[in-house]
Order: C-alpha cells, then structure tokens, then sequence
C-alpha cells in the first residue's frame, strides 16, 4: 500500500483537516489581507515584526507536508542532479525549510545540509530553529544557500545580506521563485512579499550584491523558475 493509500485511510484525517481549517479561518480573522504595494513588489501589512513572526510560524499548523516530502524530495534532487555542480561533501544551508524536504534532496546527493524555519515542528532532525533575517552561522562557512520561500519575506534585503555574509566567496545561492503578478500569479495567505514578475526579484538580489549564472524555468511546486547566483566580484 503506498504512502498516499495509507494516508486515505487514516480514521483521524478529516478531523485534522477540520483543526487546521478552524486555525486558518482565525488567523484571517487576525493577519486579513492588507498589503502595501511598492512599485514593482508588494509588502503584507503587519503591525510589528513580531506580528510577521507570529503568522509565519502558523503555516505548520495549517498545511499537511506529506505528499509535498516526497513528491517535492525527488522532483528538487533531480534538478540539483541536473546543475554542473559536484555535490559530494558540499555544505548547503536550506532557508525557511518547514519539514526539511529540502534538506533531504542536497542530502541525497551526498551534502552535508541543515535547514532553518521559525516553525521546524517538534523534533525536527533536519531543520533547526532559526529566521533566515537573521542567520545565526558563521561567516563565509557555507557552499551552497537555497530558498524557495523569498515570497515569505519580511525585508528582502535583510535575508540577501545574510545570505551573502554565511556564503563562501565562491558559494552558490539557489532561488526557486514562483511567477508574479505579470503572470496572473497572486500571493496565497501565508505570503508576505510579492513581485511583479522574476525579473524584478532578480534585480533586487543583483543590487543586493549578486551576479545570476543560470536561469530555467520549473513547473513544480509551481511554475517558476530556478535562478542560480554567484556573489558578485567586488
């Protein structure tokens, strides 16, 4: 029986789902959806940052991971697979990893990899707790960064500089970004940042101190593109 069969037939699966539709409604209630739009990209209001903090550990509480672990595990292996890239023994940092699906895929091509969220969920051997704002490892002391979840940003900014003090010199940072409003493409619930289309995105990281090296679009977990950056040479 496959993992999605057992899952089927899981007795307390409808009132889980009942749980996490109760949680959402009432985090709408509290977070709505007002959004400040600057030129090109889109900021949800918040009243603090610790009100940010507060709705983005929720999403553990609201989403079921299971599927998206092992579907989104081999579908971001083969792609990582894919780059001209030697991966045995690299280090690579996974920001706002939630369950550490992508931690799993630089591990299964022989990595040493950890993860950062600020809602790893209990007992989380892959991800640890952390806030990708404010990274808590050494300078210069990592190969490879990865994020798909820049859309979850609070000050994009912050997180591209954080990037570039953890990275190496040499170092790759791998953003899979998912089209903008240009393409029809709006921001769910749980987003905090939006840009008009990826070109935008990738201005700002390259004002921020990065040059891209490769560009290719994705279909899942939805259409995108993967865009790798270098730290741009002083």
């Amino acid at each position: 029986m496959s993992g999605k069969e057992k899952r089927a037939f899981d007795p307390l699966r409808p009132f889980t789902r009942l749980i996490r539709s109760i949680r959402k409604r009432a985090l709408h209630r509290k977070f709505g959806e007002d959004w400040n739009a600057k030129s090109a990209f889109q900021n949800r209001s918040y009243a603090s940052y610790e009100a940010y903090l507060e709705h983005q550990k929720a999403k553990l509480e609201t989403h079921d991971f299971a599927d998206y672990d092992t579907e989104f595990r081999k579908e971001l292996r083969e792609r990582l697979a894919g780059l001209d890239v030697a991966w045995q023994g690299r280090t690579a940092l996974c920001l706002a990893a939630r369950i550490g699906t992508e931690v799993k895929a630089f591990l299964d091509l022989g990595c040493f990899a950890i993860g950062i969220d600020l809602n790893p969920g209990k007992e989380n051997r892959y991800v640890v707790q952390g806030d990708f704002h404010e990274l808590q490892f050494a300078p210069k002391s990592v190969d490879v960064v990865y994020t798909n979840s820049l859309d979850h940003a609070f000050d994009i900014d912050r997180i591209a500089k954080e990037v570039l003090k953890v990275l190496k010199p040499d170092g790759l940072f791998i953003v899979e970004a998912v089209q903008g409003r240009d393409q029809g493409v709006n921001p769910g619930f749980f987003e905090s940042f939006f840009w008009k289309n990826i070109d935008e995105l990738i201005r700002v990281l390259e004002k921020a101190g990065f040059s891209v090296t490769h560009r290719t679009p994705i279909a899942r977990p939805w259409p995108g593109e993967a865009i790798c950056f270098k730290p741009a040479k002083l």
